[in-house]
């Protein structure tokens, strides 16, 4: 039986290893993960699926900024599945179950690198078009989700990664 619950820190050998199968150890050169570097993901939002104790699916957040504004966002990523466990709803249980808890703890816009066809079904859209981007990203792969409806009024710019000195904060904006 498949089990959701929040991230522990005995589990990030298990999470490391899973995502390397998934995504090779070269995913830690992509851009995306030049925003994970130095910061630490958001440990409330960071959860596994277990079955019978084992990792098999993962999902962290890490905190993000928007413009000059410095709008607090969220960076969704990864999310992992082991391969025996992708198509038995694993992925979509973990990004509902995060998703939920990223609205209810008051974080208000989720942006995520993937693929809309796949991210289109949790509310994901293009962000591009919204005034968004991300240094040496894909425009198209950059994806954006108001939590909160209106979340994005009058939020433009680049998407930077948060640092201490900006007071970064889930409530503000």
């Amino acid at each position: 039986m498949i089990r959701i619950a929040n991230e522990q820190p005995k589990d990030s050998n298990a999470i490391e290893a899973l995502l390397d199968r998934l995504f090779s150890r070269d995913r830690r050169s992509k851009a995306s993960y030049a925003f994970r570097r130095e910061t630490p993901p958001v440990t409330r939002l960071s959860l596994v699926a277990r079955d019978r104790g084992h990792v098999v699916g993962t999902v962290r957040y890490w905190p993000v900024e928007i413009g000059g504004a410095r709008t607090p966002a969220l960076l969704l990523g990864p999310i992992g599945v082991s391969p025996l466990y992708q198509g038995k709803g694993v992925g979509g249980a973990l990004m509902s179950q995060s998703l939920a808890l990223a609205a209810a703890t008051g974080h208000r816009i989720v942006l995520l690198v993937g693929d809309r066809a796949y991210y289109a079904r949790f509310q994901f859209r293009p962000a591009a078009p919204l005034g968004l981007s991300m240094p040496d990203e894909q425009p198209h792969r950059l994806l954006v989700r108001e939590l909160v409806p209106d979340a994005l009024e009058g939020v433009k710019g680049g998407v930077r990664p948060w640092r201490a000195v900006t007071g970064w904060r889930a409530s503000s904006h």
